[in-house]
C-alpha cells in the first residue's frame, strides 16, 4: 500500500473526481472517465479540485523557502529525528515527509488540471467558459511546475495525464531548461490572449486571472534568467510584468502594510492571487498557530503556538531604523517581525486570535508590491537604473512606511553602507518587504546564481548570539531530495 501512495502513480482519474459514485472499487482502471465530464459543473468541480491539491503544499512551503533560508529558523525540533530542524540544519533528507507532501501536492494539481485539459473540449459549454477553464487549469500546471523546478532542479515534465504502472516507471527527470520553456509556454498562452478576465474580484478573487498569469510569467523570467545564465530574458521578464500592470490597470500601494494583511483587508486590490482558506476544519490555515512562539497562546492565534517560521536576528535587524544609524524606522517590522518576552522572534502577517478551529488567513502568492520589486531587479540587470529606482520606490514610499525613497536614503551614512549597490537596495528591500511570503530562498538563488557562491554566502551570516549558524550548507543542500518512494519505484528519477 505504500508503494501505491506514490504521487507518480496515483494517476487515475479517480483522484479528480469530486464524487466516488462511479467507481468500481475493485478495478479502478476500468473507470470510464468519458461517462462522468458531461456538463460544466463537472468541469468547475474538476478545476476546484486543482485548486485545492495544491493547498497541501502551500501549508508547508515555508519549510523549504524560509526556514532553509537565513529568514527563520524552528523552536519545535521535531519527534522524529529534528523532523523540522533539518531544514534549518540542512540535513534533509529523501525519507522526510514534508518533502514528500509539497512533491505530491504539485504534482496531484498538475494531474488533475491535465485532467480538466483532456476532457474540456468533449464537454458543451460556451466557448468562453471553456477558455477560462482552460486558462486556469494551465496556469495551475504551471505553477505547480516553478515550484518543482526551483525546489528539485530536473523534474518530470507532466503534459499529459499517464495511465498504468508501466508507464509511471518509464517517467524521468526533464532538464531544467525544458521544464522552464514548458512553464512559458503554458504562461505565455494565457498571458498573450484573453483566456482569462484581467483580474479577478468580488466572487471570482482566488480564481487566476489574465494579471496573474503575466506577474507570473515575468516571474519565471526572472529567474530563468539569474539562474540559468540568460540575460537576454530580463527584457521578457520586464515585458510581462509591465503588462500585468496595463492589463490590470493598478496604479499604486494605496493600502497600509499592517491592513493588508489583516483579515478584514485580505481582498485588497494590491494581491493578484491568493491561496484561499477558510475557518472550518477542512479548509483552514494554520499559519497564524504555526507562527506563533511555541506554547503561546493569543499573540496570533487562541490555539497553542509551535514555534515554526520563527523569524532570526539578523532578519530583525535588516530592517531600517533609527537606533541603527538610519534616517527612519520602517514602519512595516511591526507587522512583519516582532520579538516575543521569551526572546524568539515571530511575524503577525498572520493573524487571526477569532477562530478556535483554524486560521481564515489567505496566502499571498502574487501581490503588486512583488511585481514592482521584480521590475526593480530585471531593470537593474538591464542596466536602466532610473526604472529600476523608480519601482523600487513605489515600495519604499508606500502609505505608512515613514522612510524616504532610494536616493535620498542613500545620503543617509547607514544605509549607503548596508546597501552600497543599487542590486543590494533591492534585495535588501525584497527582504523586508516579502519575508515570511515564501520568497527569501528563491531570491537568495538568483542573487547567488553560482552554488558556490550561495553556499559561501549562507556560510557568512552571522546570526546575532550563535555566530555563524549555517557552517554545514553543502552544495547539494540547494536543491531538496526526490522522495524516497518515488525513486523506490522509479530509480530512473534518480536522487538529487
Amino acid at each position: 500500500m505504500k508503494k501505491l501512495s506514490s504521487i507518480l502513480v496515483i494517476v487515475l482519474s479517480i483522484l479528480a473526481l469530486p464524487s466516488c459514485n462511479f467507481l468500481n472499487l475493485t478495478d479502478p482502471d476500468s473507470f470510464d472517465e468519458s461517462k462522468f465530464y458531461r456538463d460544466s459543473a463537472d468541469m468547475e468541480a474538476l478545476l476546484a479540485s486543482s485548486y485545492e491539491a495544491l493547498r497541501p503544499a502551500y501549508d508547508k512551503l515555508f519549510f523549504v523557502t524560509e526556514m532553509k533560508s537565513d529568514n527563520a529558523t524552528t523552536t519545535d525540533m521535531g519527534t522524529s529525528g529534528g523532523l523540522y530542524y533539518t531544514f534549518v540544519g540542512h540535513t534533509v533528507s529523501s525519507t522526510n515527509t514534508i518533502v514528500a507532501e509539497i512533491y505530491n501536492a504539485c504534482y496531484f494539481c498538475i494531474h488533475r488540471s491535465n485532467v480538466l485539459l483532456e476532457h474540456i473540449d468533449t464537454v458543451k459549454m460556451s466557448d468562453t467558459e471553456r477558455q477560462r477553464l482552460r486558462g486556469e487549469a494551465m496556469y495551475m500546471r504551471a505553477l505547480s511546475h516553478f515550484y518543482l523546478v526551483r525546489l528539485w532542479g530536473p523534474v518530470t515534465i507532466m503534459r499529459h495525464t499517464v495511465s498504468g504502472s508501466n508507464a509511471v516507471k518509464e517517467l524521468h527527470r526533464d532538464p531544467v531548461i525544458d521544464v522552464y520553456n514548458f512553464i512559458i509556454e503554458d504562461l505565455k498562452t494565457i498571458a498573450d490572449s484573453e483566456m482569462l478576465p484581467a483580474t479577478c474580484r468580488g466572487e471570482q478573487f482566488g480564481h487566476a486571472s489574465r494579471t496573474a498569469a503575466c506577474a507570473l510569467l515575468g516571474r519565471v523570467y526572472l529567474q530563468f534568467a539569474a539562474t540559468q545564465n540568460r540575460p537576454e530574458l530580463y527584457n521578457d521578464a520586464i515585458t510581462y510584468l509591465e503588462q500585468a500592470l496595463s492589463v490590470s490597470g493598478y496604479t499604486g500601494l494605496g493600502i497600509t502594510y499592517g491592513k493588508l494583511f489583516s483579515l478584514d483587508n485580505q481582498t485588497d486590490e494590491e494581491v493578484i492571487f491568493p491561496i484561499m482558506y477558510m475557518p472550518n476544519a477542512d479548509h483552514c490555515s494554520n499559519f497564524a498557530q504555526y507562527f506563533q512562539p511555541q506554547g503561546a497562546t493569543g499573540l496570533t492565534s487562541p490555539l497553542v503556538g509551535r514555534g515554526f517560521n520563527a523569524g532570526q536576528e539578523n532578519l530583525f535587524n535588516e530592517f531600517e531604523s533609527t537606533s541603527a544609524g538610519f534616517a527612519a524606522s520602517d514602519k512595516r517590522m511591526t507587522t512583519a517581525i516582532r520579538k516575543h518576552t521569551n526572546g524568539t522572534y515571530f511575524t503577525r502577517k498572520y493573524v487571526d486570535t477569532k477562530n478556535n478551529i483554524g486560521g481564515a488567513n489567505l496566502w499571498f502568492e502574487i501581490r503588486f508590491a512583488d511585481v514592482y520589486l521584480m521590475l526593480a531587479e530585471a531593470y537593474e540587470r538591464t542596466g536602466d537604473n532610473a526604472k529600476a529606482i523608480e519601482n523600487l520606490d513605489k515600495v519604499r514610499t508606500r502609505t505608512g512606511t515613514g522612510i524616504k525613497g532610494y536616493e535620498e536614503s542613500m545620503t543617509n551614512a547607514a544605509y549607503a553602507a548596508d546597501y552600497p549597490t543599487l542590486r543590494d537596495a533591492i534585495f535588501h528591500e525584497r527582504r523586508v518587504e516579502l519575508c515570511f511570503e515564501n520568497h527569501r530562498w528563491f531570491d537568495l538563488m538568483r542573487l547567488y546564481p553560482n552554488p558556490d557562491d550561495f553556499v559561501a554566502y549562507m556560510h557568512s551570516v552571522n546570526e546575532p548570539g550563535a555566530g555563524a549558524k549555517y557552517t554545514y550548507v553543502p552544495k547539494y543542500e540547494l536543491l531538496i531530495p526526490i522522495p524516497y518512494d518515488e525513486v523506490f519505484i522509479n530509480p530512473g528519477l534518480v536522487h538529487n
